[in-house]
């Protein structure tokens, strides 16, 4: 049984390729049922995120191959293989099964440690198991991908510390604000960088957004997406007092914000506190003198990303521990997976010798006429024994095998000596995630 992954994410593929080779929730079952009829004997499971499009694929079937893959993505989607395939990537056996684990861990993921993963893997795991599109292997696979997730999770600090700067500069704001419902976030350009706090401050709870960008339409459209208001720049300062956060992410080459237009805020604003996030990059967009203003609290980017590398070089540090914990359990699934190989293979070969066994016999009974059922059944007894006997050490030698990743040339090499053809009859195991994470 080969397992295969082919897939492109993150690292590999630009937004516009992930996004013409994504799956839409409502997409899926249809795939999975036209890659089972182009591969019939096979199992198969599709992830598709914002960030990776990957397809899992267990069969005895040569055939499978990652080019037959890419064929069936070009088919499905009707894309040239030539737009995407050097962005592709594909692994087989342990590879494969390591590369799993690692997704599901998060340990391949944009931000290392993220969790919103594991429940991705889940419920694509979930849409393949419902839609029958997978079997004993790959019900094996992913059940176990989600304990080792969970595991990787509980034994380490992978996930400890923020590492992205929109969950860093709320971190910094939280110092200040505990509660976001009842706070105005003002957003001062309305590139994707401001959009990352915004988006991190709304998931805390923030419900009033105000957005002021050069671009009035801009502004308006980022506004739009979280319910909040458009300020025209030239009325920043009108608006200014209204903003318990502001976050500051323009191009210019200047100042935005001065000490006057904080000064003039914080009156209006009776001294209640202002907490602003400056996230230009070379030229500043608020003058750092405003600091000096009572209740002005500043945090630039260089504050926050100090912040995120801190973090990340701690998680880098858990990451060995997170390696260690998925290769021994890859190891652990392949061993088992080895197994599945050599039981059907054993069994075929009981069945040659039985059978072997049982023409000897009905060629003897003939020959002995003269003797009586109760010796002729001692016969066939010791007939019986004596070939589990000698199946006895083929049986362990094989499991043996198995777990030292020996087991499909063991296989073949019973395959050659007495010529069989040992398939898998294996039944598939019932979808059992409900307490993996």
């Amino acid at each position: 049984m080969n397992i295969l992954v082919v897939g492109l994410n993150h690292k590999s593929a630009p937004v516009e390729i992930r996004e013409q080779l994504a799956f839409s929730t409502s997409k899926i079952p249809e795939a999975l049922e036209r890659f089972r009829k182009g591969f019939p004997s096979s199992e198969v499971v599709i992830l598709s995120t914002c960030n990776r499009v990957e397809l899992y694929a267990s069969s005895p079937e040569d055939s499978l191959t990652a080019d037959a893959v890419l064929e069936f993505l070009s088919r499905f989607h009707g894309l040239e293989k030539e737009k995407f395939q050097e962005h592709m990537y594909s692994y087989y056996g342990l590879e494969a099964v390591n590369h799993l684990f690692f997704v599901a861990s998060s340990l391949d993921s944009m931000v290392v440690g993220e969790s919103q993963i594991v429940g991705q893997v889940k419920e694509a795991y979930m849409a393949a198991a419902t839609c029958e599109a997978t079997d004993k292997t790959l019900n094996k696979l992913f059940q176990q991908a989600l304990s080792v997730a969970k595991e990787v999770h509980t034994k380490s600090d992978i996930a400890k510390g923020k590492v992205s700067i929109g969950s860093v500069a709320v971190d910094f704001a939280k110092k200040m604000v505990r509660d976001f419902s009842d706070k105005t976030v003002f957003i001062i350009g309305a590139g994707e960088m401001a959009e990352l706090v915004l988006k991190s401050l709304v998931d805390q709870g923030t419900r009033t957004v105000m957005v002021s960008n050069r671009s009035f339409d801009r502004a308006v459209a980022l506004a739009g997406e979280y319910g909040g208001k458009a300020v025209r720049f030239d009325d920043l300062g009108e608006e200014l007092f209204k903003a318990d956060i502001v976050i500051s992410a323009t191009a210019a080459p200047h100042y935005v914000l001065h000490p006057e237009h904080i000064r003039e805020a914080m009156k209006r604003r009776r001294g209640k506190p202002m907490f602003l996030i400056d996230l230009a990059g070379e030229h500043r967009d608020i003058n750092p003198e405003v600091i000096k203003i009572d209740n002005v609290y500043l945090n630039n980017i260089d504050d926050l990303e100090s912040m995120v590398k801190q973090n990340t070089d701690e998680r880098a540090k858990e990451m060995e521990k997170c390696r260690a914990i998925v290769e021994k359990e890859a190891e652990e699934f392949m061993a088992w997976l080895e197994e599945m190989k050599i039981g059907p293979a054993i069994t075929h070969l009981r069945e040659h010798f039985h059978s072997i066994g049982k023409e000897e016999l009905e060629r003897l009974r003939p020959k002995l006429r003269g003797v009586g059922e109760e010796v002729w059944q001692e016969v066939v007894y010791t007939m019986e024994r004596t070939l589990n006997k000698l199946l006895h050490e083929p049986a362990k030698v094989g499991k043996q095998e198995a777990k030292n990743g020996g087991g499909y040339r063991y296989v073949e090499t019973l395959k050659k000596l007495f010529g069989i053809r040992p398939t898998d009859h294996s039944k598939t195991a019932p979808p059992n995630p409900s307490g993996s994470v």
